[in-house]
């Protein structure tokens, strides 16, 4: 129970967090606790060799420069307007012929109208908050600069 106290007191060492009475107290520990110090070597060592480590991939490189491409970016907005395009026509044809051929059926009773088109309205509105939330995050994303 104890030596998982001292792992946890290595692991801020390492991590530089420790503070002068914990690492006092570590010290005093490692003099007597073979086992301790390895586990302090071994992390040490381990931190020395992550510290030094940046890999990039070239399939990485690759796709950056195929981002960064005018034709690359010339496609997309051709898509997107594209997609726009047909996702404006689809909604309009789609909502004149849900207003017509059911909003506005007598044989359809009133309630159950009025609940679908306040389902649909609802979900219309969930849809349009969730894709302004996540443009607005996108561009004012904190940490594009950093790579995963």
């Amino acid at each position: 129970m104890k030596h998982d106290y001292y792992k946890i007191l290595i692991e801020k060492r390492i991590s530089g967090m420790i503070s002068d009475s914990e690492l006092h107290e570590l010290n005093e520990h490692l003099k007597s606790c073979e086992e301790c110090r390895h586990d302090l070597e071994e992390a040490e060592k381990m931190n020395k060799l992550l510290s030094g480590y940046k890999y990039k991939s070239p399939e990485d490189k690759l796709w950056e420069h195929y981002k960064s491409n005018i034709y690359a970016k010339i496609e997309r907005g051709i898509g997107w307007i594209f997609f726009s395009i047909g996702a404006i026509i689809l909604l309009v044809t789609s909502t004149f012929y849900f207003i017509r051929d059911f909003l506005l059926d007598n044989n359809v009773p009133i309630f159950i109208r009025v609940g679908v088109a306040l389902l649909v309205i609802g979900i219309v509105i969930l849809l349009i908050s969730i894709i302004r939330e996540r443009i607005f995050f996108n561009k004012n994303e904190r940490y594009k600069e950093v790579e995963k």
